[in-house]
């Protein structure tokens, strides 16, 4: 995974120490008045309150003001951690209406003994779609105790972005104090100077004729209209991002729709159809000539365009116009990042009000989410069902429902037919997190050879079960058919990644108890166990580095700091070894740094697809990246790679990287495989998800999306190796290091 953009994987999103990045990330904060001035440097509090005048606080810590121990003014902020919580933070929203390229946020920090996490400034900056860019110090890794000192941190400004939010958080033990914060544009312009730039609006934006929802009910589909409504979500889908109106932003593309909608039933349809999509003009003459398909990987189908069959000859021509027509620089619905060139979807309503029997809006949802998919997903091909299917499966999937929780389930499936373990519903979920149960058991478990086993307990609640047992049955419903019933609320590359993430929810539940029936060396027994609100069932992380042996050395990069890595790398440069523990999310991106120390030459080790602004669907291999450096002398020892499902995103990239160093031995199983930097979507409902928006291919070709990073020596864990305590991978890679000092 590049560096430059704020990502992360599945995997790192369940323990306390980056979970908060998710939950930071897609958190939807109410509204609150502003002033002029801005109250950034804590002075003015709520009558006898304990949080600062319109800050507003995340997570579950204790929020206090401090008169007494503070930089200057009246008051400091407080955070003081729980032992039953993961994180907390207080935040500050700006409006974004001020020209620039980038935000720089300067603050002064103490912390007292923080221990398991990190003290840090935070800065977010969000657009309709979610958040476009994100910075809270945890690569910096401050803990410990530290008296009052300056930081700062800086995230890019983009164009579509909204609001501003700034504040302090602390994750893990101890307590942080904030104090003296100032928000900078372009690092030299403090925003409470500034004056605010007159915004100003498209015409698509000014459409508000449906705020009130789109007033369209179906529920019970017939066949001819499902087909209907599947020519319909080709039709709105290919005109949304080839007219060159609606990319200047002329046209609200979703309320266009529900204006058409009523004429499902027309007896004339594919004459009303012709006659809606010829009402938008093309105003600006010019042809564009589309590229050949020869030279790209991937291409969007056009066939249906040109099938009269299908389309009426009217329409048909009138789509194959639009087709043609000369193609905008910038589009009002998406743009394409230029540094890694993958999709930014913008512009898009959240009806976060939306009424569950809305027909129109559910159907907008499908629709909006399968053609971002269909021309923009740089792994649509690897899909396991024809994608066109899948909008003819889900359009009364869609409908036939009016909960809430209908819906939901619904959207969480259509986005896991993407096959991506980048997807998934991203936001907070009321009504999901209802339905998966709002309490657990005091348990961990974790999938080995097959099988779910209990990894941990909570000693303070009494219980026979212990870890190393492995559970059959769930109120008597054997395990197997808990997992099969569950598959489809998982998206995941692959069936290992899936497992894992499955293993984090399955002792969830809304009862307060569970039968559990479970198996060790001694036989099967059942036992009933109380379930729980709260349980902090995350491991504690292993330091960033270590001497396994004398001439052994062990990287964990999900502790790294920033910087470490080449401290680290000095320290371990005389070594007969060096392991690489990616079975974590790298908080340091450290492809170049490491790869320059291990690979002796400049070498390709991957390239990319990416789509374009005038071409959406087509996808074309790009440069690929390269480590490796003739400067100094590399690294000579042994290097070995530890992988498995938790290797993610990031971490697959990095293993990309090392692996092409001479000598280097990937061991472990399959990785979660995905890989390429993540885009966002919001879909109705308030609904946030991902997908990678980049192919990642090593230098051959060959893909590593949903097969993940494939080992040179396949080892999986097994359930004695952990009963006896066992690293298994670790065990081994240290034999490989040592049986490579007697070649």
């Amino acid at each position: 995974m590049m560096s430059g953009l704020f990502i992360f994987s599945k995997s790192s999103i369940f323990n306390p120490m980056t979970r908060l990045l998710l939950f930071l990330l897609f958190f939807t904060s109410l509204s609150f008045a502003q002033d002029s001035k801005y109250n950034l440097n804590f002075d003015e509090f709520e009558k006898d309150g304990e949080l600062p005048d319109d800050w507003i606080v995340w997570g579950n810590y204790a929020i206090q003001k401090d008169s007494v121990d503070k930089v200057s003014g009246p008051y400091a902020a407080k955070i003081i951690a729980d032992s039953t919580a993961s994180f907390g933070s207080i935040a500050y929203k700006i409006p974004a209406n001020y020209a620039g390229r980038y935000l720089k946020l300067q603050g002064y920090i103490k912390t007292e003994n923080v221990a398991n996490g990190f003290a840090g400034l935070l800065i977010r900056v969000d657009g309709d779609s979610g958040s476009l860019s994100f910075n809270n110090m945890q690569s910096q890794g401050l803990n410990g105790t530290n008296d009052w000192q300056r930081y700062e941190v800086e995230v890019k400004f983009p164009d579509e972005a909204k609001n501003i939010y700034v504040g302090g958080i602390l994750a893990g033990t101890g307590t942080a104090w904030f104090d003296n914060f100032s928000l900078m544009i372009n690092g030299d312009k403090d925003i409470q100077l500034m004056k605010p730039k007159v915004l100003t609006y498209k015409p698509a934006q000014l459409d508000t004729a449906f705020v009130d929802g789109s007033k369209f009910k179906l529920k019970k589909p017939s066949s001819t209209q499902v087909q209907k409504l599947y020519k319909l979500g080709k039709v709105w889908g290919f005109v949304k991002y080839h007219h060159p109106e609606i990319a200047r932003g002329k046209i609200n593309w979703d309320n266009e729709l529900f204006r058409f909608l009523p004429k499902l039933d027309s007896v004339n349809f594919d004459l009303e159809l012709a006659k809606w999509i010829g009402s938008f003009n093309i105003t600006e003459e010019g042809e564009h000539n589309l590229p050949d398909s020869d030279e790209y990987e991937q291409t969007p189908d056009y066939s249906w365009i040109y099938d009269e069959s299908f389309l009426t000859e009217e329409l048909s021509k009138k789509l194959q116009e639009i087709l043609k027509s000369k193609r905008e620089k910038k589009h009002f619905y998406f743009s394409i990042n230029p540094s890694v060139e993958n999709p930014s979807f913008k512009n898009e309503n959240s009806y976060l009000g939306m009424a569950w029997d809305d027909s129109g809006i559910k159907l907008l949802a499908l629709y909006r989410y399968w053609n971002m998919m269909e021309y923009f997903n740089p792994n649509n091909y690897l899909t396991e069902k024809d994608w066109d299917e899948v909008l003819k499966e889900y359009i009364p999937r869609f409908l036939e429902e009016n909960e809430e929780i209908d819906y939901k389930k619904n959207v969480l499936q259509l986005i896991g037919e993407v096959n991506d373990s980048h997807a998934g519903i991203w936001s907070y979920d009321e009504a999901l997190n209802n339905f998966f149960g709002k309490k657990k058991l005091p348990l961990k478990i974790q999938f080995i050879e097959g099988q779910p086993v209990v990894v941990k307990k909570n000693n303070s609640v009494e219980m026979t079960i212990n870890e190393g047992d492995v559970i059959t049955h769930i109120n008597n419903e054997p395990m197997d058919d808990v997992i099969r019933k569950n598959n489809k609320y998982y998206p995941a590359s692959n069936q290992s990644a899936r497992l894992r993430d499955m293993a984090r929810k399955l002792l969830h539940t809304n009862m307060d108890s569970l039968e559990i029936t479970y198996k060790n060396e001694k036989g099967v027994f059942t036992e009933k166990i109380a379930s729980v609100e709260e349980w902090n069932e995350s491991d504690s992380i292993p330091s960033s580095h270590k001497f396994i042996k004398n001439d052994i050395g062990y990287i964990y990069p999900e502790s790294l700091k920033r910087g470490e890595i080449n401290d680290i790398l000095e320290k371990f440069k005389d070594t007969r070894g060096i392991v690489v523990d990616l079975r974590c999310y790298p908080s340091e991106f450290i492809v170049f740094s490491m790869g320059n120390f291990v690979v002796p030459k400049p070498t390709s080790f991957a390239k990319f697809t990416s789509t374009s602004m005038k071409n959406p669907g087509y996808f074309e291999y790009r440069n690929g990246s390269k480590v490796g450096s003739h400067l100094k002398k590399t690294y000579e020892g042994k290097l070995v790679l530890l992988i498995n499902e938790e290797t993610q995103s990031q971490a697959e990239y990095t293993a990309m990287a090392l692996r092409i160093a001479p000598g280097a031995v990937v061991v472990g199983s399959q990785t979660a495989g995905a890989d390429g930097n993540v885009s966002q979507i919001i879909l109705p409902g308030g609904i946030k998800t991902m997908i990678s928006g980049i192919g990642v291919f090593y230098p051959d070709g060959t893909e590593t999306q949903r097969i993940g990073i494939v080992p040179d020596i396949e080892i999986k864990p097994t359930i004695e190796g952990f009963r006896n305590g066992e690293d298994e991978l670790l065990n081994k890679s240290i034999d490989i290091i040592e049986d490579s000092k007697k070649l």
